[in-house]
């Protein structure tokens, strides 16, 4: 995998106007702490989120009871709107990784903007580009798909370096075991990225994107 894949991943946000936006966030703001869950897998989509500030992670739970860490979202996203197009219960949990600032969109008051600001065609490329993002974390050895997802997280947090994220979860995101992750977090070293219990912490930016076009891991 080299250099020129795409690992930026547009939010709502970059898609739409100023005033669409501002039509979305222009509701009451609710802080969440971190840990929280802010959307439940299997509810019926009532409401839809803008987030203002922050990051947050989508968590599938399959019926055998693993997870699967689908997706991160920063600043500029919304979420729960899937279900709502859908008429359907939504398919994942969406839990802070840190504080965060949401504005909360009854559903009808949604509709009524994406009729208003002509949002549908946004959606739809949004759509269009997630499902780009959950095929490219499952593309390349275990070191690349690290990479690709450490380099994404940077980019959807506004450039944060510091993540609550722990192996498992990593493992759980790019599709493969707990020790492979381990292993690739030593071939990449501590001047790249430095990995605790709980935290994972992206040391040089550059040097994670020059490792894309490194020698593959064994």
């Amino acid at each position: 995998m080299s250099e020129d894949s795409s690992f930026l991943v547009s939010s709502l946000r970059d898609l739409v106007s100023d005033e669409a936006w501002a039509g979305l966030v222009d509701y009451p703001v609710r802080h969440r702490p971190a840990g929280e869950t802010l959307l439940w897998q299997g509810t019926e989509g009532t409401q839809v989120l803008a987030l203002v500030s922050g990051l947050v992670k989508v968590v599938r739970t399959d019926r055998d009871g693993r997870k699967r860490l689908l997706a991160f979202r920063g600043p500029g996203e919304i979420l729960g709107e899937m279900a709502l197009q859908r008429g359907d219960v939504r398919l994942a949990d969406v839990q802070t990784m840190s504080i965060c600032k949401v504005t909360v969109i009854p559903a009808d008051d949604f509709r009524r903007l994406v009729r208003e600001h002509r949002l549908a065609e946004p959606l739809a490329e949004l759509a269009t580009r997630r499902l780009k993002e959950q095929t490219e974390v499952h593309d390349g050895d275990v070191r690349e798909r690290l990479v690709m997802a450490l380099l994404r997280l940077v980019e959807v947090s506004g450039g944060a370096r510091s993540f609550s994220l722990t192996r498992d979860e990593l493992a759980q995101h790019i599709g493969v075991g707990r020790k492979l992750v381990s292993k690739a977090l030593v071939q990449l070293g501590p001047a790249l990225v430095q990995a605790g219990k709980s935290r994972v912490g992206v040391v040089d930016v550059e040097g994670l994107r020059k490792a894309l076009d490194g020698p593959a891991a064994a």
